[in-house]
């Protein structure tokens, strides 16, 4: 069916083998047997031969995105406990929605009267939530107060914080926790790309602390499975739910 495609588009006539091929050509019919000639003397197919000890090794540091580490069977949640969880939290984010409403006026003069960090000032932030031992300040527990005084970009930008502090400590500590599920309370949808991907990590993060827990540690489970949990259920990234 192709075969016109074979035909040759320019008559060279006979083409010499002798040619001299260091002479330049004498016509243009000439450069064309030519080229003709070179052709034919290549091969068909031709495979580079690399030298991989002359391989540089890279450089950057590639961090593999897997899904969440299965929970080992003894702390693994059933899916009834899944569900309760993400009706409690269902209901949790109604109700601050519906009290956030009806606030809004006291949140304008209350805002007034928090200093908060630069939202840029991830430092400032995580000594003004969890408080710091080097400097001595205690943590600042959340209140609705405090979460309804925060606009959406604090309160992406303080989440994204804290589940860096769930990356450092392999754990999730009370107050660390109390944080995270009341900036969940408060996250609008839809999720833009950058906080999905946020809350992804944390759900990663868990599934690594809880794999990592020694067997008198196990009542720090629930805080673990929570957060997969609401990642991968509520927030609907299900590829990270436990079974």
């Amino acid at each position: 069916m192709n075969d016109h495609l074979k035909n040759p588009v320019l008559y060279v006539g006979e083409i010499d083998d002798n040619i001299d091929l260091s002479q330049p050509p004498i016509s243009g019919e000439d450069y064309i047997k030519r080229v003709v000639i070179e052709a034919q003397q290549c091969e068909s197919v031709v495979v580079a031969r690399i030298d991989e000890a002359k391989l540089k090794k890279p450089t950057v540091s590639v961090k593999t995105l897997g899904g969440c580490l299965e929970a080992p069977a003894t702390l693994s949640p059933t899916y009834e406990w899944q569900k309760c969880q993400v009706d409690d939290f269902s209901e949790v984010r109604l109700s601050t929605s519906r009290i956030k409403a009806v606030r809004e006026n006291y949140r304008q003069h209350r805002k007034r009267t928090i200093k908060f960090p630069d939202v840029d000032d991830r430092n400032s932030w995580v000594n003004f939530c969890l408080g710091s031992s080097v400097e001595g300040s205690s943590p600042q527990l959340p209140t609705l107060d405090i979460i309804f005084c925060l606009s959406q970009l604090q309160v992406e930008q303080v989440l994204e914080y804290m589940i860096e502090e769930v990356e450092s400590r392999g754990i999730v500590d009370p107050v660390l926790g109390q944080w995270i599920y009341g900036l969940l309370a408060v996250l609008e949808l839809p999720l833009n790309p950058d906080v999905c991907s946020c809350l992804r990590t944390l759900a990663r993060s868990c599934s690594i602390a809880r794999a990592n827990l020694k067997p008198e540690e196990s009542e720090k489970v629930k805080s673990l499975n929570l957060f997969i949990c609401l990642v991968a259920r509520y927030f609907r990234q299900l590829d990270l739910a436990d079974a």
